[in-house]
């Protein structure tokens, strides 16, 4: 898709959902406060001429070095693309489908209580609700979410899973004996978050 074609996009998305703020291939949602959530147009090896519309939302105290769409979905279904003579269509499903979605989540207390999370057995989506649960200083919930995804993970020798495994270690024996430390390194890894994905002008 030419980028004039993708901005055309972008521009009825937003003119639709003000709040959204563009970086990008990324609209996201404002304030921006300690989630980053909104939709991403991704291109499609498929289909040249469209974009994928992803909605998602993001902890950013969950260390990540790109905007990671797990929690979340394709607008109009995981197979749709998106044309530029389809904007205002996309404008319109960004704001009926979109916004339920992603906007109420906008703290970590939120995340931690968001029904949409319950069961999913993902690494990242119980690592991300874990680590909001600290966040919101629900600590005794938070320490038993994260030894518990600590002893799940699968795969030891991969180094995700042994770095997921090994944060998980850190910040449940932090939240145990000084919880304001952990609250620091909460911090620490989302101001690292922000700086990797280069958000720090999303206000």
């Amino acid at each position: 898709m030419k980028a004039s074609e993708k901005r055309r996009i972008a521009r009825a998305i937003r003119s639709a959902v003000p709040a959204l703020y563009e970086k990008g291939n990324l609209l996201a949602a404002t304030p921006r406060g300690r989630i980053l959530r909104g939709i991403v147009l991704e291109g499609s090896a498929a289909d040249p001429h469209g974009v994928y519309l992803s909605m998602f939302v993001q902890p950013l105290y969950v260390p990540a070095t790109t905007v990671v769409l797990t929690i979340g979905d394709r607008l109009g279904g995981g197979s749709k693309t998106w044309h530029a003579d389809e904007a205002e269509a996309a404008a319109a499903v960004a704001q009926e489908n979109g916004v339920p979605f992603f906007g109420p989540i906008t703290s970590p207390e939120q995340l931690a209580e968001w029904g949409y999370l319950e069961g999913k057995r993902n690494g990242y989506i119980r690592e991300s609700k874990a680590y909001s649960l600290v966040a919101a200083g629900r600590l005794i919930k938070g320490i038993r979410a994260l030894r518990e995804l600590a002893e799940s993970l699968e795969g030891k020798d991969t180094p995700w899973v042994v770095e997921m495994k090994e944060r998980a270690e850190q910040l449940a024996a932090l939240a145990e004996s000084n919880p304001p430390a952990a609250h620091e390194l909460l911090a620490q890894w989302e101001a690292e978050t922000v700086s990797e994905l280069r958000i720090q002008d999303v206000p």
